[in-house]
């Protein structure tokens, strides 16, 4: 079953290649009729595999490499879903003319208006590129009831993603930021890498995370790229080295708050063993003390609250990463991005660090989340 729906999804994803890149190539040997057939289909062969091809080959091909194999794939990726989306406001204008006109012809000229799409397409890219980079701090403020033994300055990030696009610099950037909110407690919300651990061991990534600094430790869950690794013994090896403590259905109390980290709700599907519910990993806890829950995905809300949970941090969802998608997202989660309170309950979501494939952000903000947890006065 599972490779029929491999082999599904490659014909799906090799007969949409064909037909986009058909349709671009003939509006655009109509303004460039020099253009060769021949270079054209190589270049968008060797673009459409590369982003697949870089996985496969990752661990033969240099750093450098790997990179820009990645990268001219991931921009490909991104490229061809708005040129996916102008085609089909395109159709939707020709058919609604030809309804509404009686014998009505494309003009030639309107060829010519591809260049002002690409055009287009071109700046969302740039426009794109340099909102992913730019990352800025939310902050929120919480006050509570419960017993706190002073207040509390946490810093979590979400969806950093490491690996062959999100490399060491970007890791450098952060854990300057991170250090510049002097932090009490940071915690990583899942996703920290992307799909290979082995990256992250090679790359040495976990000596610049050392370089946190935290008053009473850093602490991560796991998310669903984390189980695609598929070694999460080595996950645990890499984070522990890191001076990360990672919390998988555990709770720790840190100063006097409890911290409760959920295996993420993908590890059914690597490991067959379901997670445990909210409602078995805080039974026994004091109720009087603030109770801090970390879940990567933000889902099953309801229980989390009535299990008696004073704040939930989550990421994943990227806000959509670039529009359309974070419609999208806004309508499967409760929220996709910053805060929601409900009586005593707090849920605070991430749009990220760092991107998944196309590294541009559109519509959507790269950040890492403050939260000031406060006595009630």
């Amino acid at each position: 079953m599972v490779v029929f729906l491999i082999l599904i999804t490659i014909a799906i994803y090799g007969l949409g290649n064909y037909y986009l890149g058909l349709r671009m190539f003939r509006n655009i040997k109509k303004i460039m009729p020099f253009l060769s057939a021949k270079f054209y289909w190589v270049v968008i062969i060797f673009l459409s595999l590369s982003f697949i091809t870089e996985r496969f080959l990752r661990k033969y091909l240099s750093k450098n490499l790997n990179y820009i194999i990645s990268l001219l794939g991931s921009y490909y990726i991104a490229v061809l879903f708005y040129v996916m989306i102008a085609f089909f406001l395109v159709d939707i204008l020709r058919f609604s003319l030809k309804i509404l006109i009686k014998g009505y012809k494309t003009p030639t000229v309107l060829a010519y208006a591809n260049i002002f799409v690409a055009a287009l397409i071109i700046l969302l890219i740039i426009v794109g590129t340099i909102n992913a980079l730019n990352t800025k701090v939310s902050e929120y403020k919480i006050t509570t009831d419960k017993r706190i033994a002073e207040d509390l300055n946490i810093v979590m990030v979400s969806d950093v993603h490491l690996g062959t696009i999100i490399t060491e610099r970007r890791l450098n950037k952060l854990v300057n930021l991170i250090n510049s909110q002097s932090p009490d407690i940071v915690i990583f919300a899942g996703d920290l890498i992307d799909d290979d651990i082995d990256i992250f061991e090679r790359r040495r990534y976990g000596e610049v995370l050392k370089n946190i600094k935290s008053k009473y430790g850093v602490y991560a869950v796991l998310g669903n790229h984390e189980y695609i690794s598929r070694d999460i013994d080595k996950v645990k090896r890499c984070y522990s080295e890191a001076g990360i403590e990672l919390l998988i259905d555990d709770v720790k109390e840190v100063n006097g708050v409890y911290l409760v980290g959920r295996d993420d709700q993908s590890a059914v599907r690597f490991s067959g063993k379901d997670r445990r519910s909210i409602k078995d990993l805080v039974w026994d806890l004091d109720n009087n003390k603030f109770i801090i829950v970390v879940d990567h995905q933000p889902r099953n809300i309801k229980e989390v609250k009535e299990a008696g949970v004073d704040l939930q941090l989550s990421g994943h969802t990227h806000k959509g990463q670039f529009f359309p998608v974070n419609y999208i997202t806004g309508k499967i989660y409760d929220i996709d991005h910053g805060i929601m309170k409900n009586g005593d309950f707090t849920l605070v979501v991430s749009s990220g660090y760092g991107t998944w494939g196309p590294p541009i952000r559109i519509a959507t903000v790269s950040e890492i989340v403050k939260i000031r947890v406060s006595k009630n006065k």
